[in-house]
């Protein structure tokens, strides 16, 4: 028994080692580079009374999967703007109705956009109540977490994106990590 196990510690550590041997005659590919054409699954959360289906699936949805992936900005005194890209598939998997107007939607995306380099990340809280208007509209959470993002890196252009977006139901609150680039 102990001679077996010996043989599996033995396998699983040259299975280990070996990629790191072998890596010096490959080439390396660094993250800041690598594009997103593996699928992944992420959350895309959707403040919204509006019970036109269409309308929230053809809008606020393409916009909160286009937050994952780099997105030109540029701010002054007077305006903010991004600029969301479409270069991406996806597919909604699942909804969910959160709160009696936060939705989460559960996308499977791929896109052949790549990550920026040297980009700061940053942390970004905010409650349900701030993204909702006085006129009743909201704003969507993916859209604000961009915008914070951007405004705390202090750049008045660059690019912007979403790391992870999670709705804590308990305190009605958001939590963003944004990825903020020069370029």
């Amino acid at each position: 028994m102990k001679k077996n196990i010996s043989i599996l510690v033995v396998s699983f550590t040259a299975l280990c080692v070996l990629p790191v041997f072998g890596a010096g005659r490959a080439e390396v590919k660094h993250a800041s580079t690598s594009p997103w054409s593996q699928e992944r699954i992420i959350p895309v959360y959707v403040l919204t009374k509006d019970t036109k289906k269409n309308f929230v699936e053809e809008m606020y949805v393409p916009q909160g999967i286009a937050a994952y992936y780099p997105n030109q900005f540029t701010m002054n005194s007077k305006e903010r703007r991004i600029q969301f890209e479409n270069r991406y598939s996806y597919r909604i998997l699942e909804k969910h109705q959160i709160k009696e107007d936060v939705w989460v939607y559960s996308i499977e995306t791929s896109s052949g956009l790549t990550s920026q380099d040297r980009t700061k990340t940053f942390t970004v809280y905010f409650n349900r109540t701030a993204l909702i208007a006085s006129s009743g509209e909201a704003i969507q959470p993916a859209t604000y977490a961009l915008e914070r993002g951007a405004r705390m890196s202090g750049l008045s252009s660059g690019t912007v994106r979403l790391e992870t977006l999670v709705f804590n139901e308990k305190d009605e609150q958001f939590k963003a990590v944004v990825a903020v680039s020069a370029r």
